[in-house]
């Protein structure tokens, strides 16, 4: 937009909009249009304007390095961009490939920064390391989507939980501006580091889940490409849809936060993961299936000793399913998920060779019938468990 359109967006003046495109404030790009980052800038620069800067002193503090944002120094970079072809010549990649990994990650380049051609380069590695496409598009599509949802996750804490109840309280503008402040230039440096730290962590964990894998199963060439040996546990939330509907959203979201904080920790005493949320439950996976059922008496055990939390169903089964970057599919998740369809509230319910395990494991299991399931072919033999440990 033109920096008129923008003045009047934003409730400056013309003149404001100018000082601050001159000072490299706005527009460093110095092509006489402002975009959504200018928005961005501008916040920028209004909190510290109202830590007592003036526009002069605050250009000059960012062009010396004594301030810098949370996004780094690029917010105020005039980087002039390359054109995607351009790009994608530089970095030995078909233009159509670039454009399929702007879609993965979620970037709608029309351009290409200098700085971003290192991600270029480390695409053109994997691939001519012999890492196919598709699993380079896979894995760009989780970091893009992964990164993505961190980044909304610190914005709109601090927004929902310090400038919306802050401001509901009374405080004045420039009280939530110089708290958010703060916390901007005490917490957003330490983010990357711990990005980077439980990358590694994770990385570690997620070698050694591979190499239990190769361990148990030695038999590669009969499974299909990323066939794994899972046990997959779903948990539905009973009468949710009814709770948001008398109580509303918020207090409906409550809820399912405070069975999360229930859920996690148990999830790593069973050596189990979340793999996401479905709806209002969650799907978990497993790699011993009497975990999984150990995992599900511990957690209906704390939500019965909290009168104010709801029942929950849980259907869990064990088979081979297909890991694909992130998640699991396949018969296995199938059948898991029709179970837990057919659990009552407060119930596990597991399917024969989860019943098995169970059972070996010294926890009590009965059978409860032959069941159709939808997008099953056949009958299967269902079990609850019939007491805690």
């Amino acid at each position: 937009m033109s920096a008129g359109e923008f003045a009047d967006l934003v409730g400056l003046s013309r003149d404001e909009v100018e000082t601050y495109r001159s000072l490299g404030l706005l527009d460093p790009e110095n092509d006489g249009l402002l975009d959504d980052v200018d928005l961005v800038r501008l916040d920028f620069v209004r909190h510290r304007l109202a830590q007592g800067y003036d526009a002069d002193s605050l250009a000059a503090a960012i062009r010396d390095g004594r301030v810098e944002s949370m996004y780094g120094r690029r917010l105020f970079e005039g980087e002039a961009s390359l054109g995607l072809d351009e790009a994608a010549a530089r970095a030995g990649l078909e233009p159509e490939r670039l454009r399929e990994v702007s879609s993965a990650l979620g970037f709608s380049w029309s351009g290409v920064r200098e700085s971003d051609m290192d991600i270029l380069d480390a695409l053109n590695v994997a691939r001519d390391a012999g890492l196919p496409w598709e699993a380079i598009l896979g894995v760009t599509r989780v970091l893009g989507d992964s990164m993505r949802r961190i980044a909304d996750t610190e914005i709109r804490v601090v927004h929902v939980y310090i400038h919306e109840r802050l401001m509901a309280a009374g405080a004045s503008e420039a009280e939530v501006e110089q708290l958010i402040s703060g916390i901007e230039e005490n917490l957003a440096p330490l983010m990357e580091p711990m990005i980077q730290r439980l990358h590694r962590e994770y990385l570690l964990e997620a070698m050694m889940e591979d190499s239990f894998f190769h361990l148990a199963d030695s038999n590669l060439q009969a499974r299909e490409l990323g066939s794994v040996e899972a046990t997959i546990a779903f948990i539905d939330i009973a009468s949710f849809t009814a709770l948001a509907e008398a109580s509303g959203d918020d207090i409906a979201v409550r809820v399912l936060d405070r069975i999360e904080a229930i859920v996690r920790p148990l999830l790593v005493e069973n050596e189990g993961k979340l793999v996401k949320h479905v709806g209002d439950g969650f799907m978990l996976a497993f790699r011993d299936p009497a975990d999984a059922v150990r995992f599900a008496i511990a957690t209906q055990s704390e939500l019965a000793a909290d009168p104010d939390l709801p029942a929950i169903r849980v259907g869990i089964n064990t088979g081979p399913a297909l890991y694909r970057t992130g998640d699991y599919l396949g018969g296995a998740v199938n059948v898991a998920s029709r179970v837990v369809n057919g659990a009552m509230p407060g119930q596990i319910l597991l399917t024969e060779p989860v019943a098995n395990a169970a059972a070996k494991a010294g926890i009590p299991v009965e059978e409860v019938g032959m069941r159709m399931m939808r997008g099953v072919d056949e009958p299967l033999a269902l079990y609850r468990v019939t007491a805690s440990r």
